[in-house]
């Protein structure tokens, strides 16, 4: 396969007045980490990036026997924090109650066992859209009835703060590794043609349909409120969406570039029936290409072809020009 002249290089990140700028792969990892890290494997993962930054400063907690947890998930030393961690299975928002009822309770446990180590508490949680109204609500209510306690949460921000203070190979350790410029100027056929088939295998497909496909517009990008990262994500997989074209149009299966196509286009309407935002439903289609766990650099670059070919060709959001739908 011949190189790709210009690509931009995909940096593990870069320094800017001493900080770490998260790369925007690692931006997508660490959203799609947090969604797919619940329960135990969600305060495992925080322990973890909080043991990278602050080493034995922060203390890991496990619940021993019969006496629990007593509230406290995690406790840093030199200041006082303790925090109570919620995972919700896929980053579900859905559970209100649950969540109100937990920081009512995690907080109630931290004060009665732990109120004179505990100088601030934080909930941690994977709700990487935003948080319901409902636990803004709560979070008031505690700091009003406990004055000398700060309180606050930690969510993607939180994470991305603490992540952005470590080295680039521990950032990669925590959220895998990136693709490189030799990566992207190199696609692998096998690795393109392995997403394909997993797709194509992993859903039951009829008949393709019969939609025209019409010219990108050049505003499609901001005209779908896609938030940077994903536009990023777009832009460095249109470097190589000539190659899916191609590898369609080679296919033994004369229609598999259709069908691929129509399978997109149906999961893309259902997530929009979800009322889900654009930031979400990339989050999933993302996550349908990849799978699960760690993706490897010449599986990022397959992902990116493929689905900038996707939103090039129109199959996957909106057709909006100038204002208008098409």
């Amino acid at each position: 396969m011949p190189s790709v002249p210009d690509w931009p290089i995909l940096a593990l990140g870069r320094r800017l007045l001493g900080e770490y700028q998260l790369d925007f792969m690692h931006k997508i990892s660490l959203r799609l980490k947090l969604r797919q890290s619940s329960g135990d494997a969600f305060q495992d993962f925080f322990s973890t990036v909080m043991g990278k930054l602050h080493s034995d400063d922060f203390v890991r907690v496990r619940p021993f026997g019969p006496k629990g947890d007593k509230g406290c998930d995690g406790y840093l030393l030199s200041s006082g924090q303790l925090f109570a961690c919620y995972g919700a299975l896929n980053g579900d928002k859905g559970k209100v109650d649950y969540l109100i009822s937990k920081m009512d309770e995690d907080f109630a446990k931290a004060k009665k066992n732990l109120s004179k180590i505990m100088k601030e508490w934080h909930m941690v949680h994977n709700l990487v859209d935003g948080l319901p109204n409902e636990a803004i609500s709560k979070l008031d209510e505690i700091k009003k009835a406990n004055p000398g306690i700060t309180c606050g949460f930690v969510g993607l921000e939180g994470f991305e703060s603490r992540i952005s203070q470590l080295d680039s190979g521990t950032v990669a350790e925590l959220l895998g590794p990136l693709a490189t410029n030799k990566d992207a100027q190199e696609m692998q056929p096998a690795a393109l043609q392995a997403l394909i088939k997993g797709i194509v295998s992993g859903v039951a497909i009829g008949a393709p349909g019969s939609e025209t496909i019409t010219p990108v517009p050049s505003d499609k990008l901001d005209a779908n409120d896609l938030p940077n990262h994903w536009q990023q994500l777009i832009e460095n997989g249109w470097k190589n969406a000539y190659y899916v074209a191609e590898y369609f149009d080679r296919h033994h299966e004369p229609l598999i570039g259709e069908q691929i196509a129509s399978i997109f286009r149906e999961r893309y309407q259902y997530l929009r029936a979800q009322v889900l935002s654009a930031e979400e439903i990339m989050d999933c289609l993302y996550e349908f290409v990849v799978g699960i766990g760690s993706v490897s650099p010449a599986r990022q670059v397959a992902a990116q072809a493929l689905l900038a070919h996707l939103f090039e060709s129109c199959d996957i959001f909106e057709n909006i020009s100038s204002g208008a739908e098409a």
